[in-house]
């Protein structure tokens, strides 16, 4: 009866295994997976990156009276525009304040044609401000309200004056 007991406690400890380790390899592959995605956000940082060079700008002043000559004769066209009824009032308010931008734009550093009402405010000198203020509330409100043709003349004044003296 003990031989049979010690017969079953071997067989017994036949069937029992120790702890079974991971295979080595499934680590090597995590490792690796881990690797390929890192590779892959480094390679997608580095290939979109901007390649400008910063804190370099190149700045090259304008031809000041040939860009004033270009502003006025396209402030011309505008006022020919609303005067024969092609264009509406409110359109040549718009069309004035992107020429006066676009002008002060290419001939300063001010970035004048990005610049909302509050930045000229606080950054631009007051004849531009006092310009673009004059301007906006035709440009953007409807037609009985901004009273677009009403001030189109004193607009289309201020326009031609800030231009022609701007440099």
């Amino acid at each position: 009866m003990l031989a049979d007991v010690e017969l079953h406690a071997l067989e017994l400890q036949d069937e029992f295994n120790g702890p079974v380790a991971y295979g080595d390899r499934w680590l090597w592959l995590a490792l690796l997976g881990l690797c390929l995605v890192a590779v892959y956000y480094l390679a997608v940082v580095w290939f979109t990156r901007d390649r400008s060079v910063r804190g370099v700008v190149s700045w090259t002043r304008a031809d000041v009276p040939s860009v004033r000559q270009q502003h006025l004769d396209r402030i011309a066209r505008i006022e020919a525009a609303v005067r024969t009824g092609q264009v509406p009032a409110r359109d040549g308010h718009q069309q004035l304040s992107e020429t006066v931008r676009s002008y002060v734009g290419a001939v300063s550093t001010i970035p004048a044609p990005t610049m909302t009402l509050a930045d000229f405010r606080h950054q631009a000198p007051p004849a531009l401000t006092e310009a673009i203020e004059l301007m906006y509330p035709p440009e953007f409100a409807p037609d009985e309200v901004g009273q677009a043709r009403e001030r189109f003349d004193d607009a289309l004044a201020r326009a031609r004056q800030l231009v022609a003296s701007w440099s």
